[in-house]
């Protein structure tokens, strides 16, 4: 029996997670998930500059450039590059990580407001709602995200 790399099933898990964050933005027909009527685009892979693994229009709503990880984990580079990158066009780009919810139900959303700071237990960001367009929080209050894995010393 074969056994395949962790690397090509953490991929697939990634894929999937993607497009768990595509059916919650566009739907799908198929499964009859009613989605928040985004068009959204998948940069497959996302090794480019932009570092973003799904662009998503609204009509009304402002761009969101997402950075989808599984567990919530993102390294500084990618951070910041997918900061710099939304902040070309601040009025209309809204850089965001996408992560599993609580149990692995649901997404939970994060706008990253600022670079990220390394080996810090509070970084610039806040909970996002990409239903209302609008950060789930005001701007004086902030989002912890407990750095205490090795990961996020990058």
């Amino acid at each position: 029996m074969i056994r395949r790399s962790n690397v090509a099933n953490n991929y697939r898990k990634g894929t999937r997670f993607e497009h768990k964050v595509i059916d919650h933005l566009a739907g799908n027909e198929r499964l009859k998930i009613k989605g928040l009527g985004y068009t959204v685009v998948r940069a497959a892979g996302s090794k480019g500059d932009s570092k973003a693994d799904l662009i998503a229009f609204h009509p009304t709503l402002p761009i969101l450039l997402i950075q989808c990880k599984i567990d919530g984990k993102i390294s500084k580079a990618e951070w910041d590059r997918l900061y710099e990158v939304a902040s070309w066009y601040p009025a209309v780009c809204v850089p965001v990580l996408a992560s599993n919810g609580l149990k692995g139900r649901g997404v939970t959303w994060v706008r990253l407001t600022g670079e990220r700071v390394p080996y810090a237990r509070v970084q610039p960001c806040e909970p996002y709602s990409p239903e209302v367009g609008i950060p789930g929080l005001t701007s004086d209050d902030s989002m912890i995200i407990d750095l205490q894995s090795p990961d996020y010393h990058g």
